[in-house]
């Protein structure tokens, strides 16, 4: 068959600092994957769109194909930080794209889809933001339960964006002589290349949670040895594991932790936690194929589902 008129899946994975595109053939079976920039849409609305269609031409441009002959073959399926909003939603039916087909949902789901390959089972995300959800089958579908992910503003403890902003408020408080976190303030003058508390001020008062988010791994790392750094580690790792448990409340499912920093959060979690961890099951982008491929069966819960978060 003439590959510019072969069917292909294109799987999404959307968060707030980059977003990865698998194009899949006809079976269902991996040819590669691009990367686009960051895709909370959101947050970045037009530019997510753009990192988008980045990705998905880097991974058809990978595939040693040519977009313009193939795009009206591709089926593209976008999973998406902040996709559950309505002005999200908007913004992403009315998007001219240049492709076959296109239809989207949260990240998250289709990270629990990837994690459990369809099945019943549970999600905890940690990278810039922070959430956690559980997957149960219907006979018509899928049910999506979501703990946390109220974005940088309001949520998403234990995030790196989270650790991140934790650390230059703790920086801050240094600065003035209310907290004793040298440490802390050491760090995070020398990340950024900051001389005062107005410097750090001047350079992080309109920072995105991605700008945050960089200081995570020094902060694992400090609290090794740092009072300061310990004490909001800990903070972090309380929430997640809360998080966890009520993601968890039904004793036949498993939980998968996925993002930038599942393996730094780990080792912090509870016994019982830890006990019922496994590896995930498949990517996230494959969630988002399978969501694709199978849309009609989740259109009514994942509707229902949404308007129950933004109650």
């Amino acid at each position: 068959m003439n590959k510019s008129k072969q069917l292909f899946w294109v799987g999404i994975d959307g968060g707030g600092t980059k977003c990865r595109a698998v194009l899949y053939d006809a079976q269902g079976e991996a040819l590669a994957d691009g990367l686009g920039g960051p895709a909370n849409i959101a947050r970045y609305q037009h530019l997510a769109l753009e990192s988008m269609l980045d990705a998905v031409k880097a991974a058809v441009a990978q595939a040693g194909l040519v977009f313009d002959d193939v795009c009206q073959s591709l089926t593209v399926c976008a999973g998406l930080a902040g996709a559950f909003l309505p002005s999200s939603q908007t913004l992403l039916t009315q998007w001219r794209h240049p492709f076959g087909d296109f239809v989207f949902t949260s990240d998250l789901q289709i990270a629990l889809l990837g994690a459990h390959a369809g099945k019943d089972g549970a999600v905890m995300i940690t990278g810039t933001g922070s959430c956690a959800a559980t997957l149960s089958t219907l006979a018509n579908g899928y049910a999506v339960h979501q703990i946390g992910g109220y974005g940088f503003q309001l949520g998403d403890q234990g995030s790196g964006a989270w650790l991140g902003r934790q650390a230059v408020q703790q920086a801050l408080l240094h600065a003035d002589g209310i907290a004793d976190a040298k440490g802390i303030y050491d760090m995070v003058t020398g990340f950024y290349q900051c001389q005062s508390a107005t410097d750090i001020v001047e350079r992080l008062n309109q920072a995105q949670p991605g700008e945050f988010a960089q200081l995570a791994p020094s902060m694992f790392a400090l609290a090794q040895h740092d009072t300061a750094a310990k004490h909001i580690v800990q903070t972090g790792a309380e929430y997640l594991d809360a998080l966890a448990h009520k993601a968890l409340t039904n004793p036949s499912i498993y939980l998968v932790c996925l993002g930038g920093l599942a393996n730094k959060w780990t080792p912090f979690l509870s016994d019982s936690v830890q006990q019922r961890l496994v590896e995930p099951a498949q990517s996230a982008e494959w969630g988002a194929m399978h969501y694709a491929r199978a849309k009609n069966a989740f259109q009514v819960c994942v509707q229902a589902e949404q308007a129950a978060v933004l109650k």
